[in-house]
């Protein structure tokens, strides 16, 4: 058995979205299933598919441990650069200023000093994202520029 507590980024998902990113591996036909017979509980209770998780809420999910992806212990993105112009910021977004010659997203030649390893690490290091504690977020971007374009 697993059990996750919903914490704030996690809050106002629907369930089957929630274990679709907590269980990557699980198929959809057996989460469906696995709700159904109740091996899949909100707060100790049997829950709907659609049911919206809040903040607190206790999820236990009675299945293997296969289905669960196994977390990294240390991060890649640490390695990236700390360099980034950050022109607009709150809660919920961020506004970046990319460079020329910047990736996006991780290619065959540069895993590592990407825009979304150093969002993750300026975001870790300010303790607004730890992917030990996140059970789906994960810092994405809206709209992908490619490398030679500023």
């Amino acid at each position: 058995m697993k059990s996750f507590e919903i914490e704030k980024n996690d809050e106002s998902q629907r369930l089957d979205k929630f274990i679709h990113k907590a269980a990557p591996l699980l198929p959809q036909s057996l989460l469906y299933k696995y709700i159904r017979t109740k091996r899949i509980k909100v707060n100790g209770k049997r829950a709907e598919i659609s049911t919206r998780l809040r903040l607190g809420d206790k999820v236990d999910m009675y299945i293997n441990d296969e289905f669960f992806e196994k977390r990294e212990s240390t991060y890649d993105f640490l390695k990236a650069s700390k360099h980034l112009d950050i022109i607009y910021e709150d809660e919920n977004i961020m506004l970046l200023d990319k460079k020329v010659g910047v990736l996006c997203h991780p290619d065959n030649e540069e895993y590592v000093d990407t825009l979304i390893g150093r969002i993750k690490r300026y975001l870790y290091e300010k303790g607004e994202y730890s992917p030990d504690r996140e059970n789906s977020f994960v810092p994405s971007l809206v709209n992908r520029i490619d490398r030679n374009t500023g």
